[in-house]
């Protein structure tokens, strides 16, 4: 007999993954990304006051690395939205043709 307590839901939680579900519980979400955010922002901080020796001149102006790594990762996206799905998307209806190979 069936538990009525139990939520439908629950029943399709496989026992491996049920201690890793506080993992997906809102207030965690919200505090990766304060964390994330204060992070950025320290170490933006420290950029400020700790001199870097770099081979480049341009390489020590404040906050180098913020900006390379936020504008390559905009380049990674768009590459993947415009150059790749050229070569790997198919057309909408791919899977909906029909087959000759009866």
């Amino acid at each position: 007999m069936s538990d009525p307590s139990k939520d439908k839901s629950d029943e399709l939680i496989h026992p491996v993954a049920r201690p890793f579900l506080w993992l997906d519980a809102p207030w965690l979400k919200s505090a990766m990304i304060w964390v994330f955010g204060l992070l950025a922002l320290a170490f933006a901080g420290v950029d400020f006051f700790h001199h870097r020796h770099e081979y480049v001149p341009f390489a020590e102006t404040y906050g180098f690395y913020a900006w390379w790594g936020f504008a390559s990762f905009v380049a990674a996206v768009m590459i993947g939205w415009f150059g790749i799905r050229k070569f790997l998307g198919r057309e909408e209806n791919y899977w909906d043709k029909e087959s000759h190979d009866d």
